[in-house]
């Protein structure tokens, strides 16, 4: 885990000293080198993941034989990227890299274009578990870049929807689950996420999860999903702590809203992070009927790392002062501590994932990227 600590602490130290800089260049610079760590820890890492092998060094090997997309069932966006790094080298790290400097490159990118605070950002893009993910699921998590780089085209005051339907397009080359983000055209002119029909549905799908279970091979039974319907996959996860944390910011986020809503301070871009939040939820719960819905999830639930800072820096701290002090019957007056009130949530929101990243990547290893191994020497192995 030093490994990942270390990049960590790094990225941090290099967006701290940029955003002290004046000077563009200065940031532009500062911001690559904060972004260099996760490049290299991804991309020359070893034998990391549960795909690793089975999934990627076999997929390349298996093109180099001259095997079709068709025959190792791979989407054409993917199956032209393998053969374009065949074109510089034949041995299958070069996979790892040119993806690792797409995903690290655009992911990164959109966080220093758009992100409120881009630290914080950053402690939840590893906490959260995304970039562990990432060295896992690979290919969906270069479908997850475009669609989080095409986000800056749904916000601002001139938006470019075609040119985020085209991200879309080029991020279902890589993985087509990847087509379902066509949503987000839907949802930056109104508020869809209202908790009178989010919870109930949430209910819903947990109590009946079993029979709704029994809709899906209608959707899927002929495509190359199909295959979910009969392996191990074949079956739904309550994932009590990943719902529980979806659920958790997607009602802080919802009351930022109101509040906001009550003093006529919302923007497009609060609908669009809060319906977002929403299907995210949703969608997670949803996987207590399939776990294809659970890889669906993450392509919402990683705009966390725009939408959690977003929204904490869209914190009313009057509003809170005057709800604190009506829940407690004016006992409690914390007017003069009001400027403590974001930074408090702040570290209680990285506390909150901390907690999940413990549970998930340091006490299980979910993702077996520890401890860490390195292509540039195999027999390596960093705790």
């Amino acid at each position: 885990m030093i490994v990942y600590i270390t990049m960590l602490l790094i990225s941090i130290l290099f967006i701290f000293i940029g955003n002290k800089l004046s000077r563009k260049w200065q940031k532009v610079i500062c911001y690559i080198l904060a972004s260099l760590p996760f490049f290299l820890v991804s991309a020359f890492r070893h034998n990391l993941g549960t795909d690793y092998g089975k999934r990627y060094v076999y997929t390349f090997n298996e093109m180099l034989k001259g095997r079709s997309a068709e025959d190792l069932k791979l989407e054409t966006g993917y199956f032209q990227l393998i053969n374009i790094c065949s074109l510089i080298t034949h041995e299958y790290y070069i996979i790892f890299v040119v993806s690792s400097a797409i995903i690290i490159g655009l992911i990164m990118f959109t966080i220093f274009n758009k992100s409120k605070n881009p630290i914080l950002s950053v402690i939840i893009f590893l906490l959260a578990g995304f970039f562990f993910d990432s060295l896992n699921i690979m290919r969906q998590y270069l479908a997850m870049s475009f669609i989080i780089f095409g986000y800056r085209f749904l916000t601002g005051k001139k938006r470019f929807w075609i040119l985020y339907a085209l991200c879309v397009i080029v991020a279902a080359s890589m993985h087509s689950t990847a087509i379902v983000m066509l949503v987000l055209l839907l949802f930056p002119k109104k508020m869809l996420a209202s908790p009178i029909w989010v919870l109930p549905c949430a209910i819903s799908v947990l109590a009946l999860n079993e029979n709704l279970f029994t809709i899906l091979p209608m959707f899927i039974e002929n495509t190359r999903f199909a295959q979910y319907l009969t392996n191990q996959f074949a079956q739904g996860e309550i994932s009590v702590l990943f719902i529980a944390e979806n659920l958790c910011f997607y009602l802080l986020m919802y009351y930022i809203y109101r509040k906001n809503k009550k003093i006529d301070n919302i923007q497009e871009e609060d609908k669009l992070l809060l319906n977002i939040q929403a299907c995210a939820l949703l969608t997670m719960v949803a996987g207590s009927c399939h776990m294809l819905f659970i890889r669906v999830a993450l392509y919402f639930s990683v705009f966390q790392i725009i939408s959690v800072p977003y929204y904490i820096s869209k914190i009313s701290t009057d509003e809170v002062v005057k709800d604190i002090k009506k829940i407690s019957f004016s006992k409690i007056d914390i007017t003069k501590h009001a400027k403590f009130i974001q930074p408090t949530i702040t570290v209680l929101v990285v506390l909150c994932f901390l907690f999940a990243f413990t549970r998930t990547n340091i006490l299980v290893n979910t993702n077996e990227v520890v401890p860490y191994r390195t292509i540039l020497n195999k027999d390596l192995v960093i705790k």
